[in-house]
């Protein structure tokens, strides 16, 4: 399809930009001729004739060139939209790779709190049980406050 656009687009200017020459050897043909009957100025007639009908080759040639400026913008939106596509997904990836570099290490993290909270919860537990066991076996007092 682009292609075609494209094509179209080139031929309606080349269209139009033959019409104008062709438009532009008749009138200066006609002029001379009625130069030869009617005398006068060249230039001011050549722009009587020309600039009338000159309306719809150049139609064609702003057309064409819109056609094919489209068509441009076309294949570079769609490189543009590949190449976003490629990037959504190489980001998708690293980010699922780091989310799984991120989950392992809050697995190890973790089990290493664990370690270190079995750790500490078994060394003050032995720490404080003697001293409770010694203070009651020594003196017998009593925790309760004497009001």
């Amino acid at each position: 399809m682009k292609k075609f656009l494209f094509g179209f687009g080139g031929f309606l200017i080349l269209l139009g930009a033959a019409g104008i020459i062709n438009h532009i050897s008749m009138a200066i043909k006609a002029v001379q001729e009625e130069q030869e009957m009617y005398g006068g100025s060249i230039h001011l007639m050549i722009l009587q004739m020309t600039g009338s009908t000159i309306g719809p080759y150049l139609s064609c040639i702003i057309g064409g060139g819109v056609i094919i400026a489209i068509t441009l913008f076309l294949n570079e939106y769609q490189k543009r939209s590949e190449l976003t596509s490629q990037l959504i997904q190489a980001l998708s990836e690293q980010r699922s790779i780091q989310n799984e570099k991120k989950t392992d290490n809050h697995n190890s993290i973790r089990e290493e709190y664990k370690d270190t909270d079995a750790k500490i919860i078994s060394a003050t537990k032995t720490k404080v049980e003697p001293r409770l066991e010694a203070s009651e076996n020594q003196d017998n007092e009593r925790f309760f406050w004497k009001g």
